[in-house]
């Protein structure tokens, strides 16, 4: 790649400068950076031979002894850490088993305290061959501290890998994988850690052995596209790996699954894209001596990996947790998933623009980076309000539920009907919305105006815009309006019996513009609040229910009368009525004759929970009650002629 860019970079026609000045104009800004690019690039190609000359010379540098003890950092530390891990595989193993069943949690931290056991081993026996290579000023034991921090760097990923991969005992394993998987994707992240590593400790090395900026520019060109290329190769090998990581994280329930399958399944578009970049960053940062750029992506890189694991690591945690009702570790767990992703977005924003582009320098950049991360934590602690808000509404949902408009005959004849809501649970669901809406408002203005933005004209086109749509929409208006004073005058609640002026029916629920009604036969109205030009409540306080019942001409209404005053106060005292019955059941005389009858009236006072039962039950004792005192209830008066009815006889023989 390099010989071909020299190539056509110098051509027989003369300079790669002018040819470029030509074609582009030497005015233009694209024409002048191209053509210090192409100069640069000439002069670093020139100096090949010397790099030739360098790597000839590099053995002069180092002996026998010190070639093998540089080779020993590695050796030794890896032999050791090799060595302790098969002397920990059985007590691992044991762990896991302990620990899978009781807490996933403690399974992994066991996994990790004894792989950690095992890097510590690593650090010690490598930093001890270190020391024995020479002092620390000169070349070879600058050298062997490089070696040390190269091996320490790649075997701390692959402690952090290991332990959220665990490729030979699942229980501990916190990537959503199998052991097949796990494996091969150890392998994989070890390779894309180790070769940009690489490429980098290759530049310190010849920094430290006293190569010139050109010899290390010119092999930055050489080598640089042959590792990218590696790199490329990796991605693509182990696409379909990481595919499976990636997958396994998404929720069976999640509203955007379908996308984030996709996203997922495809993710090795975006690794090739960001390596290729990473490659021509590292050219282009040895040929321009810009070697902010590589320190830049190398940020991005570290940032999206450690978002990866903690990604991870969150949906392991509470992949378990019910998604109906939120709890303290999940919403700790959400916002420090956004923690992480506002910080890899400040990193890679200040990488890319600053490192990597050059578009302004540091003293320029700082307002702006002091305005990100002022944005940054805005959105953090708004999002933190937002979900602590939520929670707590959230909560308070699932602990009182809404009563159900549709139960059976039988809890009400037992008089198990369920109570009606509270106001606060009434319109709890309408404050979870409006403060959403209200916290989404006004911090998406607040982080705006940190970035920088001006806000005035943002809130004077809204202003704008709702007054229009209150004028095309009175309807909608009026609807939202009167259902937000029906609510504040706590006009009805969930569960409570209501007549709207055209329907009737049970309380089910309601949205910011319409109330549901179910009618007591299971049809479900829908209306609008503007169109509620009254509310009668049934079911608010207490109610007075009277009815008639007809008795023989020849009724002792005294008797009558103690009778049924004695069955009220016998009501009243039973533990079933006692908190329903506020006044009890008396007669209050009687109303009409009819039909050689009497029209005799009744009346008791109840909470408006379920007074029918009430009023069954008043009616059901009186029927047993009365006959056995010689009280009759009225009969038509064919019932005497034989048409109907039964003699006393018959009636003596059916009992």
């Amino acid at each position: 790649m390099a010989g071909a860019a020299a190539a056509f970079v110098v051509g027989p026609a003369g300079t790669a400068g002018a040819q470029v000045s030509k074609a582009f104009g030497t005015n233009g800004t694209l024409g002048a950076f191209l053509s210090q690019l192409s100069d640069r690039l000439e002069h670093t190609i020139q100096h090949i031979p010397k790099l030739g000359r360098y790597l000839l010379a590099l053995p002069e540098q180092f002996d026998l002894r010190t070639t093998l003890l540089l080779i020993g950092i590695v050796a030794g530390g890896l032999a050791a850490e090799f060595l302790v891990r098969q002397v920990l595989q059985r007590l691992r193993h044991r762990g896991f088993a302990r620990h899978s069943t009781e807490s996933p949690l403690r399974a992994f931290l066991h996994g990790a305290l004894l792989d950690a056991v095992a890097f510590l081993v690593l650090v010690v026996a490598a930093r001890y061959i270190a020391g024995e290579v020479g002092p620390p000023d000169t070349v070879p034991g600058k050298v062997a501290h490089q070696v040390l921090v190269a091996l320490l760097y790649w075997r701390g990923f692959n402690f952090v890998f290991r332990t959220w991969l665990h490729p030979d005992a699942p229980e501990g394993r916190i990537a959503p994988v199998d052991d097949t998987t796990a494996r091969r994707l150890l392998l994989g992240m070890n390779v894309v850690i180790l070769l940009p590593m690489l490429a980098r400790h290759i530049v310190q090395f010849m920094a430290v052995t006293q190569a010139g900026s050109n010899v290390i520019s010119t092999a930055v060109v050489l080598y640089v596209p042959v590792l990218g290329a590696a790199l490329i190769y990796a991605i693509w090998h182990w696409r379909r790996d990481m595919a499976a990581w990636f997958t396994g994280m998404v929720r069976e329930n999640d509203l955007f699954r379908a996308l984030k399958l996709a996203m997922a399944k495809e993710w090795w578009i975006a690794g090739i894209a960001f390596y290729t970049v990473s490659a021509s960053a590292a050219v282009y940062a040895a040929i321009t001596d810009r070697a902010a750029a590589m320190h830049g992506l190398a940020g991005v890189e570290s940032m999206l990996i450690l978002l990866l694991l903690l990604e991870t690591l969150v949906h392991r945690r509470t992949r378990h947790l019910p998604t109906e009702v939120p709890t303290v570790g999940e919403v700790m767990a959400a916002c420090l998933r956004l923690a992480v992703r506002l910080l890899v977005i400040v990193v890679a924003v200040q990488g890319i623009l600053i490192d990597v582009l050059g578009m302004m320098s540091p003293e320029e950049w700082e307002p702006h980076e002091r305005a990100i991360k002022l944005a940054a934590i805005t959105t953090f602690l708004i999002y933190a309000l937002w979900r602590f808000v939520k929670f707590r509404m959230d909560r308070y949902i699932a602990d009182n539920p809404l009563p159900s408009a549709g139960f059976g005959g039988d809890a009400a004849d037992n008089g198990d009907l369920p109570p009606a809501a509270s106001r606060l649970r009434t319109i709890m669901p309408v404050l979870r919305v409006t403060a959403g809406i209200a916290i989404l408002i006004l911090g998406g203005l607040l982080v705006l105006s940190e970035l920088g933005i001006n806000i005035t004209p943002l809130i004077a086109g809204a202003s704008v815009l709702g007054l229009a749509v209150s004028f095309g929409s009175q309807s909608l208006v009026r609807d939202i309006v009167s259902g937000i004073f029906f609510l504040a005058e706590d006009s009805f609640r969930v569960g409570e019996y209501i007549d709207a002026s055209k329907v009737k029916g049970t309380v089910e629920g309601f949205s910011i513009r319409s109330i549901r009604l179910r009618h007591q036969n299971g049809q479900l109205h829908i209306v609008p609040f503007g169109q509620l030009l009254h509310v009668t409540n049934f079911s608010r306080d207490w109610t007075t229910v009277k009815f008639n019942l007809a008795f023989a001409i020849n009724t002792d209404v005294e008797l009558l009368r103690k009778t049924v005053k004695k069955i009220g106060l016998e009501m009243m005292s039973e533990p079933q009525f006692q908190k329903e019955l506020l006044q009890p059941l008396k007669m209050q005389g009687i109303v009409d004759i009819k039909d050689a009858s009497l029209i005799v009236r009744f009346k008791f006072t109840a909470r408006p929970k379920n007074p029918s039962l009430i009023q069954r039950t008043a009616i059901r004792r009186m029927f047993e009650a009365l006959p056995k005192l010689g009280i009759e209830f009225a009969r038509p008066p064919y019932a005497a002629l034989g048409f109907g009815g039964l003699d006393p006889a018959a009636r003596a023989a059916a009992q």
